[in-house]
């Protein structure tokens, strides 16, 4: 789990940027855009707080998306985009460098299970023993057109 000073750091750098940007003759965020955004960093920090590296993850996807979408939108400079899709790496790679993976779960291994058994004197379909009244005796016996090619002269 990451420690509450560090968490604090990662994210520091991002809400320093959703703050300081969009000035000048740029486009300019909208407090409520930044507004989601600070949203979005804070899900990231408590995540992350927690150990839950997969959802902190999952949040900096989002907060990655929510940028390109706000730039391509004309929302946010370019400028400011680019800085932030940094601080979204960066603490991508924190977070995977500092919060634990989960476990691997353990599932439930199927137990083995023996074939089916016929009762006595029903056909399982397995092949059998020839122990019994067919013995010998194949479904096609007596169908054949009589032009096997074997030796003449035994029987």
């Amino acid at each position: 789990m990451i420690s509450p000073m560090r968490t604090r750091a990662l994210f520091g750098v991002l809400v320093a940027v959703v703050l300081s940007g969009c000035g000048g003759d740029e486009p300019t965020l909208g407090s409520g855009a930044a507004d989601e955004l600070h949203a979005q960093v804070a899900a990231v920090r408590e995540a992350a707080g927690k150990g839950d590296r997969d959802t902190a993850l999952e949040a900096l996807d989002g907060l990655a998306a929510r940028v390109r979408e706000l730039e391509s939108g004309g929302s946010l400079a370019e400028v400011d985009a680019t800085a932030l899709r940094r601080g979204v790496g960066r603490a991508k790679r924190r977070v995977r460098q500092e919060v634990a993976a989960p476990a691997p779960t353990a599932t439930a291994t199927p137990a083995a299970t023996a074939p089916p058994v016929a009762p006595d004197g029903e056909e399982d379909g397995e092949p059998g023993t020839g122990n019994d009244e067919q013995k010998g005796k194949g479904e096609t016996e007596g169908k054949g057109k009589g032009k096997a090619k074997g030796k003449k002269g035994k029987p």
